[in-house]
């Protein structure tokens, strides 16, 4: 979409901004004003004052955080039919008469505090341009810095706190961009309502909490199901009915709603301390910013802090920028320590919450006292104790189950000395693999937490056994970089709840689960190696999936697929020369029968996955139909808020820099994806390599400014090259994983980053407005986050097809934008010119 501005200098840095003022003020004293609007001839309509805007945009989206329970529970009922419980029907009434006294009490509250507000807001925007200059730069760094922190640490939350989040990470992003975007391009209004930045916050925590621990889990149930029927998901249905399409779709608007407003006054105060500096230096602090931002939420992720540290440091900041007056300071001490004191009230005594670097992990006991895991609300583990000295291991039918379960790789191949075991979890494979006298496990887990917790709560201490080297790493990494060689492969039930990035549709489990992975694994299979992978297929496309994978990777030799009673786990098992058998005396022995008949059948169809397309969850190829609703959802929104601001017509002097935002959105995403094939994808590589891909766009600012360069020209051509021989490399296979393959594979997906930043910096050193530039940006940004679900059909390497174009329309549009800059400026000159004479004339 295009996005509109209503600032003269920051929508095309006009020459006529004096004359646009005196004809401001005109016809405000001649009181020429339309419902709070002033007549911009030729440029239709635009706001007074946003704060009016925004505070009935906000009650508005206030009121409909009320309705939200109600119409999830009525949602719940329609869903349930006749099925629903008696008492469900009697807790309606109740919560309706309790939604519309809240609804009351926030109608009376917002319309009580707006003149305060729009005081707030006013000396807000006094203390940032009385300033002085040499706190400018600090400034400009704390806002950015912590908008970049806060937006992160947003999305976190909502997947922590919503399985839906978890699998949708990029609605999160999109809002937050969204609201950044339409900050920036309001930051030279006369009001800046930063002080709303907390309570808000705290208005979401308090939403996502009312909703999970305030109503009955039952009247829940309409939002335990994604929107998306095009991939499955572990431990959530597909949506089937209406009910649950508006249910989902209510509240997942909601919340980007909610979200956006948040992130406007920080992008308008971040905007209005840009404008105060030279263009390419307010930029490499707002990068400074930024990398800084990043930087501090990988550090309290590494010591697995809980989201009241999170935003506590967040706030700290906002605080530090809103002392304008006692007043304002006060106002957000107070705001910070409610949220504070929201994020730490126990809602559940039930679990024990760990927030690790990938997800939250909720600890529990079976009715056994056996350690029991969710992450992000889901059902993810349980410890098993089938030690021999356990009684109940051989009379209880439901622990011979298990116990046959975990111990099929080790009847299939007799007495293995070295075994790896893949997504080893709380630790149940390796204590099959030490039960068998295994001589060395190598246990592969990902997330630190789920380690941990195996070590201290798993009856059997099998990470405690000196036979077992625990190696906290992504799968995918470790077997392409071991130089061991196994007699055993075994792939636990590895299945992620989260996925690799907030910009990205791939999860972390997503690079695991592909011919090209496969394939990595049989390379490290002894000669009489033998590779079982086990899984809860959640459809026959699924188990026809892994079979055709499989056999993809042991050159053409299917995999025997057997089946048990364990939890709907179907076993995938084959030998490194692709030659194994088994016989039927000894599955039946083990509680197993043949499957392979069922998923050979060509009829069902079924597409592999590929470190192309990664998408192991999507039985079939196709286009994510279901994801264009969510994305039209989206652009609603945004033209919702865009609407509500701002009315006038979008202007092209910036469109390059929108196309710039769009391309490098998605060059962020194919690098995150592809680096994070190369070296692992853990939280540690993604967040370096987000972090690099910010310090490649410094130092090109960097590099433009001490060069003096002016003309983007050449550093455009260098940037369609480099993406076009990426594009060459992908096709060919990629590179090495020796060193120095890494070192190129580093080389080739930074280079577009780093011309790409030397690009919009050139461009930003000879442009007016940073603001609007900065908020044209972001919008593009946005749209490039949209457009990388492409990929879910086209693939990955699709998106440097994409990129390459959208970066060939900023080329296009950098030689079009001046002839179309002074028919724009001719044009306004006179349309204003003539207004002006008109307002004189009243």
């Amino acid at each position: 979409m295009k996005p509109s501005y209503r600032n003269a200098d920051s929508i095309i840095g006009c020459s006529v901004e004096c004359a646009h003022r005196s004809f401001r003020a005109v016809v405000r004293r001649a009181g020429l004003t339309a419902r709070g609007r002033f007549v911009d001839a030729g440029h239709g309509v635009g706001p007074l004052d946003m704060v009016p805007s925004y505070l009935r945009l906000l009650r508005f989206t206030l009121l409909a955080c009320c309705l939200l329970p109600v119409t999830t529970a009525l949602c719940t009922k329609v869903l349930l039919g006749e099925e629903a419980p008696a008492e469900m029907s009697g807790a309606l009434l109740p919560l309706a008469l309790k939604t519309l006294g809240l609804m009351l009490v926030v109608w009376f509250v917002l319309s009580r505090v707006r003149p305060a507000i729009e005081v707030m807001s006013r000396r807000q925007v006094t203390q940032f341009e009385q300033l002085p200059l040499r706190y400018v730069d600090l400034a400009i760094f704390a806002s950015a810095g912590v908008g970049l922190f806060l937006e992160l640490a947003v999305i976190r939350l909502q997947t922590c706190e919503y399985p839906l989040f978890s699998f949708y990470k990029n609605m999160g992003l999109l809002a937050c961009f969204a609201g950044l975007g339409l900050g920036y391009a309001l930051s030279r209004r006369d009001r800046i309502p930063l002080v709303m930045v907390i309570p808000l916050l705290g208005c979401q925590i308090g939403l996502l909490a009312l909703l999970k621990w305030a109503l009955p889990p039952q009247l829940l149930f309409s939002l335990r199901a994604t929107p998306v029927v095009e991939q499955y998901n572990m431990g959530m249905a597909v949506a089937s009915s209406l009910s649950q399409y508006v249910a989902t779709y209510a509240f997942l608007g909601v919340v980007f709603v909610l979200t956006a407003l948040t992130f406007i006054p920080l992008g308008q105060a971040c905007g209005r301390l840009m404008e105060r500096r030279t263009r390419l230096r307010a930029y490499g602090l707002n990068l400074l910013g930024s990398i800084a931002g990043v930087v501090a939420m990988l550090v309290i992720s590494s010591r697995w802090a809980p989201p009241p540290l999170w935003f506590a440091i967040g706030f700290a900041v906002l605080v530090a920028l809103q002392t304008a007056t006692r007043r304002i300071l006060l106002c957000g001490a107070g705001f910070s320590l409610a949220t504070i004191v929201l994020l730490t009230w126990p809602l559940s005594f039930e679990a024990h919450r760990i927030y690790s670097p990938y997800q939250l992990v909720e600890r529990t006991c079976d009715d056994h006292g056996l350690m029991k895991l969710k992450a992000a609300g889901l059902y993810f583990q349980r410890v098993h104790d089938l030690s021999p000295t356990n009684a109940n291991r051989d009379t209880d039918p439901e622990l011979r189950r298990v116990a046959a379960y975990y111990d099929l790789p080790y009847r299939i191949h007799e007495a293995p000395k070295r075994v790896a075991v893949v997504g080893a979890g709380t630790g149940n494979d390796v204590a099959a693999a030490l039960r068998a006298n295994v001589r060395h496990v190598d246990a592969v887990e990902i997330d630190p937490v789920i380690t941990r917790l195996g070590e201290r709560f798993h009856p059997e201490r099998p990470y405690s056994d000196p036979r077992v080297r625990t190696v906290v790493d992504d799968a995918r990494s470790f077997l392409r970089t071991t130089k061991e060689k196994y007699d055993l492969v075994v792939y636990g039930l590895l299945d992620s709840h989260t996925l690799l990035s907030s910009s990205s549709s791939v999860r972390l489990d997503s690079f695991v689960y592909t011919v090209e992975g496969l394939k990595e694994a049989r390379a490290k299979l002894a000669d009489d190696g033998v590779l079982c992978l086990s899984f809860c297929t959640l459809s026959e496309e699924i188990g026809r999936k892994i079979y055709l994978m499989m056999k993809a990777a042991f050159d053409g030799h299917a995999p025997i697929a057997i089946e048990g009673d364990y939890d709907g786990a179907e076993v995938f098992v084959q030998g490194h020369n692709g030659e194994l058998t088994i016989s039927d005396n000894l599955l039946r022995e083990a509680g197993f029968h043949r499957i392979s008949e069922t998923y050979s059948n060509p009829a069902i169809r079924a597409d592999m996955a590929t470190d192309d397309w990664p998408f192991f969850y999507m039985p079939r190829r196709v286009y994510p139909v279901s994801y264009v609703g969510m994305m039209v959802l989206v652009v609603a929104l945004v033209l919702l808020l865009n609407g509500s601001f701002l009315s006038q017509r979008p202007s092209y002097h910036h469109l390059t820099f929108f196309f710039l935002g769009a391309g490098f959105m998605l060059v962020e995403t194919k690098g995150i994806t592809e680096l994070g094939l190369t070296f692992g994808n853990t939280w540690q590589v993604i967040g370096i390599v987000i972090i690099g891909i910010l310090v490649m766009a410094f130092l090109a600012n960097c590099l433009v400014s001490w060069l003096g360069l002016k003309d983007p020209r050449v550093p455009f051509l260098a940037l369609l090259a480099s993406l076009a021989l990426g594009l060459i490399v992908a096709k060919s296979g990629g590179t090495s994983s020796s060193a120095g393959g890494r070192l190129l594979s580093v080389v080739i997906l930074t280079c577009p980053v780093f011309f790409s930043g030397i690009v919009f910096s050139t461009m930003l050193s000879t442009s007016k407005g940073i603001a609007g530039i900065m908020a044209l940006n972001l919008l593009g940004a946005m749209c490039g986050g949209v457009l990388e679900y492409n990929a879910m059909y086209f693939g990955y390497q699709f998106l440097y097809g994409l990129a390459m174009a959208l970066y060939g329309l900023g080329f296009i549009t950098f030689f079009l934008m001046p002839a179309v800059s002074r028919a724009t400026d001719v044009n306004l000159s006179r349309s204003k010119a003539s207004a002006l004479a008109g307002a004189a004339d009243v």
